[in-house]
């Protein structure tokens, strides 16, 4: 065993943290350090075998305690490769310690059941109860499903998943880019099925509409400032905001003609707050106008 993985202890302390969590049943929390293919014992049938698997290696939080998990405790997901997850946090329980080789096994897919038994139940009487909306989670990116644009988001063991316009107030144009696996974000619950135990979470509803403060802005006849980002001879000019809104942008005849990138100074002259419209009108380049001097050149200025 010590010549497939290092000792998971070092010293007595160490091996009482990890016998104590097994006791309790405690939740413990770790960075993924490395993932390789490892010739281990594996738990087959209430007995351990010499097997080869690959097998996530964690460091645990504020020690330097090590402990090792085999891919078929990571999740109830079937991943091709554990890589991914190298560097991300996860929590676990103490499953096995081997004393003989010094070696602790964990188990993440056990955490995650216990957490997400509570964690659903907390859900049910949120609803039943009209509150369902009310808490901010924290959640982190499992993955993205492209044919039909949701982002699954795994909050406390329970997988979630999130619509593509409920990534953010704004038009989000390609939602893969954004999606980063392993990434943290904030979320709120907006959807349960109790029989079937979906759960939809909306990032966007974390976050103030910026369309209240457009609208706040038209009331005082403010000047806004925004950046343009489309600049098309069919479907016109669109502009992104400061709050990050983008809008249909329009040009008095007196006005020069904006190109992509340009920073424009605009008057709000129609909210659709319920369709998420907004128009406004150029009147002016607080930075000046860029001169072109060729057709590439624009790439290259700062």
């Amino acid at each position: 065993m010590e010549d497939t993985l290092k000792h998971s202890w070092t010293d007595h302390d160490e091996l009482e943290v990890l016998a104590a969590a097994r006791r309790n049943n405690e939740i413990l929390r770790g960075v993924v350090t490395s993932v390789s293919t490892k010739s281990t014992r594996v738990l087959e049938e209430g007995k351990y075998i010499l097997k080869e698997v690959e097998v996530a290696e964690f460091l645990l939080e504020r020690s330097s305690i090590k402990a090792y998990c085999p891919a078929h405790e990571f999740s109830d997901r079937e991943y091709r490769s554990l890589t991914g997850f190298v560097g991300s946090f996860q929590e676990f329980i103490v499953q096995n310690i081997l004393l003989d080789d010094q070696i602790a096994f964990v188990s993440v897919k056990e955490a995650d059941q216990i957490k997400k038994e509570l964690f659903w139940e907390k859900l049910i009487n949120a609803d039943q109860n009209n509150e369902l909306r009310d808490e901010t989670y924290q959640g982190v990116i499992s993955g993205y499903n492209p044919e039909t644009g949701n982002t699954f988001v795994r909050i406390n063991g329970m997988d979630c998943f999130m619509r593509r316009n409920d990534w953010d107030h704004g038009r989000v144009r390609n939602i893969a880019s954004l999606v980063d696996r392993g990434a943290t974000i904030n979320v709120k619950v907006i959807w349960i099925d109790q029989e079937s135990k979906l759960v939809q979470v909306s990032k966007r509803a974390t976050t103030e509409d910026p369309f209240n403060q457009l609208e706040a802005l038209f009331d005082e006849k403010a000047i806004v400032a925004g950046k343009v980002t489309t600049v098309h001879a069919i479907h016109g000019i669109f502009i992104k905001l400061d709050n990050g809104i983008e809008v249909k942008g329009m040009k008095p005849a007196r006005i020069e003609d904006p190109e992509v990138g340009d920073i424009v100074t605009c008057r709000i002259r129609t909210i659709d707050k319920k369709n998420r419209h907004c128009k406004v009108v150029i009147i002016g380049y607080p930075r000046g106008k860029k001169k072109r001097k060729d057709l590439g050149g624009f790439l290259f200025d700062e």
